[in-house]
Formats: C-alpha cells, structure tokens, sequence
C-alpha cells in the first residue's frame, strides 16, 4: 500500500490480506539483500492498469471490458489477455497519480533503477477513449500519445536519480529513443511456456490434434523451455560490437498467471541456472564448442544441493547418472 496513494491497494487489490505495507516491503527488501537478492518492482504503465480505474476511472480507458469483443479481429482487441485498462496519456490526473507512485516506490526500493514496464499497450483500447478518438480524429497518432506519456514520465524518474527500465514496446517506437537493453525472450527466457493457455473455451484445442505431440498445447509461446533451450542461447548473437555493449544482460521470466507459491522453485530451479551461468562464464569452451555434457553435470549436482537446502528444483536426470558421471550423454566419455 503505497503512502501517497492507499487508495490504489485498498480498492484495486484482491483483497485485504493480499495487500504489501510499506514495512512488509522494507522486509522482503532487506531479506533479500541478506542473501543477495536484489528486489527490484515493475510498476508496468500505461497498460495492465485495470485495477487502478476501481480509484481513479477517469484516468483509465477500456477498464473492465471484455478484452476481445465479439467478431472483431485480433488487431482490434482490447487486451492481449483478460483483464483491460491502459492509463489515459492525455488525461493531466493520469500524470499526478502516476508521479505519486512513482515517488512512494522510488523511495521504498533503494536500486538504481525503475522498471516503469511499457508492456502490452494495446491500441484498441486508447481508441475506446472517446477524448483519445477526437485526438485521433483531428490527425493525432498512437505514437504521438505513447510519446507523450513517456515524456511526461521519463524525466520525473530520471530527476529521482534512478535508471528507467521498459519493455520493446518502448524500445521498438520510432518515436521514442532508449538505447541500452536487457534481454529477455519469449522464445528462451520465458518459464511459463509450454503449460497451455488460461483463457476458457480456447479454439486452439478444437479439432482435437491427430497425435500428441508437436504444437504450442495452446501456449502463445510454447512449448516448454528446456534448460538446454536457455543455455543455447547467446543473447548478442548477430549483433555487432557497437550494439552488444548496449546489452546489459538478461533476465528470465515467470508471470503469475499460472504459477504461485506451489509449482514457484520447481518452475525457475534449476532452468534459471542455466542462464545463470551462460551470461556469467559463457556457454562455450575455450575451442568454441558449447559446454552442454559438462553443464549438464554441474548443474545436475546444482540442483541436488538446492533440493538439500529445501529448494523444490525440478529434476534434470535419473539419480544413477551423478553417480556415473559422463555416461548419461549421447557421446562415450573416453571418446
């Protein structure tokens, strides 16, 4: 519950004893730093802010409306899943509410930088605004109103001395100019994929496949990411040297949409190692070749010492292949 702003938590959250006091965060923040944990928040803006509108309606457009309308295109939803509400870039309470929690979280998490997100801003749903359809109408593009809620956002956070963090939606506009990045890909990084869609009466399943296998099992970025999948990837591949040194690192991912407590350390360990040690010591031996039978071993015992710690991390290979080190791989050891 952020102080210059209760209202967003007491009336947007699931419920009363789902809500963070400003002491629960100085805790869960100095847990993490005891144990080297850096918590950093996104408080992702203008999009997935359909809870805010329960505060303040005025400064959210498209908010509780069924996210793709009936017999209309996919480009002209509302949403890219349940749950609608953008902040409105040309309402001036948006930027007054915003700078609030901007400066509660600024104050409530000590790292140098804010992800300020930028994810999923979907046009359908500005254009349900009907002050944002004159603009339109009168000649003004979607671009030129993300443009305006950056720079009316951008440098506030800046002036706070922290670093601004956002996702390719904001990268990848012409408009707006944010050079250094942090890899984070749908296609390896992302923990949740592969474990089928959440949204009901799904036409993906329907006919029902010949065979069972292949496909994404109704997953946008399926199927499933192996720890080999993440290890094999070079996030600065293809890229010259210039641009590489704009790549900061990266990060995986896990959303909460089908994972909580209970599947937590199973969905991340020991898949997160695997990019753990690719961005830290490379993926590739000193003649080039990758490093997978030699990875594999260490983080098979990796994984062993996390499950001795109570960590539930998911299994990479049968018991009887650490007690046989090498024999488990497709290449005999001695050849």
């Amino acid at each position: 519950m952020l102080p210059s702003e209760p209202d967003l938590a007491a009336k947007g959250s699931y419920g009363s004893e789902m809500l963070y006091s400003p002491a629960d965060v100085a805790t869960i923040v100095r847990f993490g730093l005891d144990h080297g944990v850096r918590v950093l928040p996104e408080i992702d803006s203008p999009a997935h802010t359909g809870s805010w509108a329960v505060a303040y309606p005025d400064i959210v457009t498209c908010a509780n409306m069924f996210w793709w309308p009936a017999e209309s295109e996919w480009a002209d939803r509302l949403a890219s899943e349940p749950g609608t509400g953008q902040l409105n870039p040309l309402n001036p309470n948006t930027y007054q509410v915003l700078k609030n929690v901007i400066g509660d979280a600024v104050a409530l998490f000590p790292e140098p930088f804010y992800h300020a997100g930028g994810d999923e801003i979907i046009p359908g749903c500005w254009k349900a605004d009907p002050a944002i359809q004159s603009f339109l109408s009168e000649n003004g593009t979607l671009s030129q109103l993300l443009e305006k809620f950056v720079n009316s956002t951008f440098p506030y956070i800046v002036s706070l001395n922290r670093t601004v963090v956002y996702w390719e939606d904001i990268l990848l506009d012409a408009n707006v100019k944010v050079d250094p990045a942090i890899v984070s890909s749908s296609e390896f990084y992302y923990l949740d994929c592969g474990h089928g869609g959440f949204v009901g009466n799904d036409s993906q399943y329907d006919p029902p496949p010949t065979s069972g296998g292949g496909g994404n099992g109704g997953s946008w970025c399926g199927p499933f990411k192996t720890w080999q999948t993440i290890y094999n990837y070079d996030i600065a591949y293809g890229l010259t040297p210039a641009e590489t040194k704009l790549v900061l690192g990266g990060e995986v991912a896990l959303w909460s949409e089908q994972a909580d407590p209970t599947v937590l350390d199973v969905r991340i360990w020991p898949r997160a190692s695997a990019m753990a040690e690719t961005l830290w010591s490379g993926n590739r031996d000193e003649s080039g070749k990758k490093r997978y039978a030699e990875a594999m071993d260490r983080l098979h015992e990796w994984r062993h010492r996390m499950v001795n710690k109570g960590i539930k991390a998911e299994p990479l290979q049968p018991l009887w292949c650490i007690k046989n080190p090498g024999m488990c791989n497709t290449v005999h050891p001695s050849t």
